[in-house]
């Protein structure tokens, strides 16, 4: 099933083009987990059409790069080249190989996307179209939310109510919903998008829907991230965002769940025993226990996906199935890959930063919103297993290459200007 999918979509992007073949997966993807999760053959979870989406992905882009010369994949390689060398270096001396090279092919989907949308967005007209359709693809995403949460169905586990919608887990769609949060609020600060007032209307009308999700899914960092897209927006666009903030005491009083949620962090924080612990605290406990084993090989760590693997050895409570992932990208790639790998982490957001800075600098001011998504995700990283979090790092990674797309445009023009016609 893999191959024949793999083909179907590949010959799709071969007859219709890398940006129809892009449009659709932007359009369409953030939905079809749940259908795909159908398609997964028994006990091989990789080997499904959502697997064959992902090889799809990485030929297009491959292709992409042998077929249009034009567009240099120089910026990307700056940008991913140290990680993704990194990563496959250590993946040579990793305990489970398979693991390793799956992790790896995972970071170069993310690479990928940022690759396409380097060769799919010209100008800023490119990047409002694209925008837009990320957009439109979530309509689908928060009906079934919708859906979920009127009939029920938004029961996760001992925690309650937590609506996750098309997503495996809350903590992905809330990130995916911060997204959401801030294209929105991109294509409303950006006078230069050119969007009409009826367009602007609508799009403001869905950012309460966004935020009233986003507080669903209880995803702690996530508020955390949404608040801090809302401030920038609010500060440096319309101080009508930070009305928002009124309704956060009128939600937490009609839903106490919310209190509830927050209330969670004061207390369990004793390590007794794993019932007593609240999350926060398990996380930190299980930290603790990583860096002990991280300084006997500081430089160049365990070996890519090795967390889960020794994660039994360190970790002084019991854990179900002997495993459990990291919640942290910064201590994983510690662990795995040493300081080396991390700070070829770093390098990557930190360039993507410079390049938001320098949009800002030639008059892009909605490129404040896009530093604030970054910002948004590297705060989520701290605690979550965001490298995991496939669909919703597509996203965000062609947001982010789309925007350093529209750089690279504007570096092109100051250096060979366009003679007007006489």
């Amino acid at each position: 099933m893999l191959i024949a999918a793999s083909a179907l979509l590949i010959l799709f992007a071969w007859f219709a083009g890398p940006r129809r073949f892009v449009e659709a997966v932007l359009l369409t993807r953030s939905a079809l987990d749940p259908v795909f999760n159908l398609t997964k053959v028994g006990g091989l979870e990789d080997m499904g059409v959502g697997a064959a989406v992902n090889l799809a992905v990485l030929v297009v882009a491959a292709a992409c790069v042998a077929t249009r010369p034009r567009v240099s994949p120089g910026p990307t390689l700056v940008l991913w080249g140290p990680l993704l060398l990194v990563c496959l270096v250590s993946s040579q001396v990793a305990p489970d190989p398979g693991a390793a090279i799956r992790l790896m092919m995972l970071l170069a989907t993310h690479a990928a996307f940022c690759l396409l949308a380097f060769h799919v967005v010209r100008d800023l007209t490119d990047l409002r179209r694209f925008l837009l359709l990320i957009v439109a693809g979530s309509i689908v995403p928060t009906l079934y939310a919708g859906l979920q949460l009127a009939l029920g169905w938004a029961e996760f586990g001992d925690d309650g109510t937590r609506v996750f919608s098309s997503f495996p887990h809350p903590n992905i769609y809330a990130f995916y919903l911060m997204t959401i949060l801030a294209v929105v609020l991109t294509l409303l600060a950006g006078k230069n998008f050119g969007m009409g007032p009826r367009l602007r209307r609508v799009l403001a009308l869905y950012v309460p829907v966004l935020l009233a999700l986003i507080l669903l899914t209880k995803t702690r960092s996530a508020w955390a991230g949404a608040g801090l897209i809302l401030v920038t927006h609010g500060i440096l666009f319309d101080r009508r965002t930070l009305l928002y903030f009124l309704g956060l005491p009128v939600a937490l009083l009609a839903v106490p769940e919310f209190a509830e949620r927050l209330a969670d962090l004061q207390q369990g924080n004793t390590a007794d025993a794993y019932e007593k612990l609240n999350s926060y605290a398990f996380r930190i406990l299980l930290w603790q226990g990583a860096m002990t084993w991280f300084w006997e090989r500081p430089l160049f760590g365990w070996g890519l996906s090795s967390f889960g693997h020794y994660v039994a050895q360190f970790f002084p409570l019991p854990l179900e199935n002997d495993t459990i992932d990291s919640h942290s990208v910064y201590v994983q790639f510690l662990f795995e890959t040493g300081v080396i790998g991390l700070a070829a982490y770093l390098w990557l957001y930190a360039r993507v930063l410079v390049m938001m800075g320098r949009l800002i600098a030639r008059g892009q001011s909605w490129a404040w919103m896009i530093m604030a998504m970054t910002a948004g995700y590297l705060s989520m990283a701290y605690s979550d297993n965001m490298l995991y979090y496939l669909v919703p790092t597509w996203y965000m990674w062609f947001v982010l290459g789309g925007a350093c797309a529209v750089l690279g445009r504007h570096r092109a023009v100051r250096r060979h200007p366009v003679a007007l016609p006489a």
